[in-house]
């Protein structure tokens, strides 16, 4: 474990981290969670019990919270276009400016490893060509949205304080896929998912050209797992994007049409809906498969159908409920007392 017994992960209550603890856990890693809990806690209350929780906003955060800290892996944060060009100010202070206080506390508290998750989401920008460039790693970028924008000033950040005693890695991650107990239906896969279960119909914008990095949730979180236990010198100080494969939603959508109508014999109608700007951009992911030694161990068939599985069988899961949808919550959430308090900006 290089050293490493407890590990620090930010949002760890969310799509991302709640399966990205359960895998720490697996391998017997001590767990602290710091999430401010938005989305409640029933995606870790089954495993309350094996891990510290600290309820509070990522902006408060003091030394105490890195109290016996070996590693930290950054999720938190607002993790949609739509929240966050909702308010571009809050976005930039939840999203760069804390993740710039917590990787400073991180460093005066003697935390070397800082596994930040950025977006690939950084390489759209206009004019984009309709099938895009492979952008690599190193390849300049000029982010447009408030998401994106807020993700490069935080690499920006997280670069300018790498010493020979803090090594953060920063992973550009394409887009996720698959069940997690903080289920999103917001995310392309997952969305097409629940309207071929309800619809039979998988609506597709832009003549299906738009194009996107895209990875198995399990495979991608088994990789920030890795980031913590590959040697330091190949991981720290270095960007990467987190990606199996870049796939046209176009084909995306032919592919789940392919596989229900040969497994289950569903017959699935495709929506083709006209050109429009939207996002759109491809990731070289070479140097990631290189240094992780990566190979997918799960096939889009097998999130398909854990999905399929959770909608069909699962008590109480309801994809429509407004709790799997970011920008829906949000905005519910910001209308509450609570969210008032949250919203400042201080």
């Amino acid at each position: 474990m290089n050293g490493i017994k407890k590990v620090l992960v930010t949002g760890g209550a969310g799509y991302v981290g709640s399966v990205v603890v359960r895998k720490l856990l697996g391998k017997g890693y001590g767990v602290r969670i710091l999430d401010r809990l938005i989305f409640g806690a029933d995606p870790i209350k089954d495993i309350k019990d094996n891990i510290e929780l600290i309820k509070a906003d990522i902006r408060y955060a003091d030394s105490s919270v890195f109290d016996g800290i070996d590693a930290v892996i950054h999720l938190a944060g607002f993790s949609t276009d739509p929240i966050a060009q909702y308010d571009p100010r809050l976005t930039d202070m939840i999203n760069h400016i804390a993740t710039e206080h917590l990787a400073k506390l991180a460093k005066t508290m003697g935390v070397k490893r800082f596994v930040y998750a950025s977006s690939c989401s950084i390489y759209f920008t206009l004019n984009m060509p309709l099938e895009p460039p492979l952008y690599k790693e190193y390849d300049p970028v000029n982010p447009i949205s408030a998401y994106a924008l807020s993700k490069r000033c935080s690499e920006q950040a997280l670069c300018g304080m790498i010493d020979e005693d803090f090594q953060p890695t920063i992973f550009r991650k394409g887009t996720f896929y698959g069940y997690s107990p903080r289920m999103r239906y917001d995310l392309v896969f997952n969305s097409f998912v629940k309207d071929a279960f309800y619809k039979r119909m998988l609506t597709v914008d832009a003549n299906g050209d738009i194009w996107r990095p895209m990875i198995d949730i399990q495979d991608a979180c088994e990789t920030y797992v890795q980031a913590l236990e590959l040697p330091l010198e190949k991981v720290g100080g270095k960007i990467f994007n987190i990606a199996d494969q870049n796939w046209s939603i176009g084909n995306l959508a032919r592919e789940i049409q392919r596989i229900l109508k040969e497994k289950k014999g569903i017959k699935i109608e495709l929506n083709i809906r006209p050109p429009m700007l939207t996002r759109n951009y491809k990731a070289d992911t070479a140097f990631f498969k290189e240094t992780f030694n990566f190979k997918p161990r799960r096939t889009l068939e097998a999130a398909l159908f854990e999905i399929w599985d959770h909608i069909e069988n699962e008590p109480g899961h309801n994809p429509h409920d407004d709790i799997h949808y970011g920008d829906r919550w949000y905005k519910k959430f910001l209308e509450t007392p609570d969210g008032a308090e949250f919203k400042k900006y201080t």
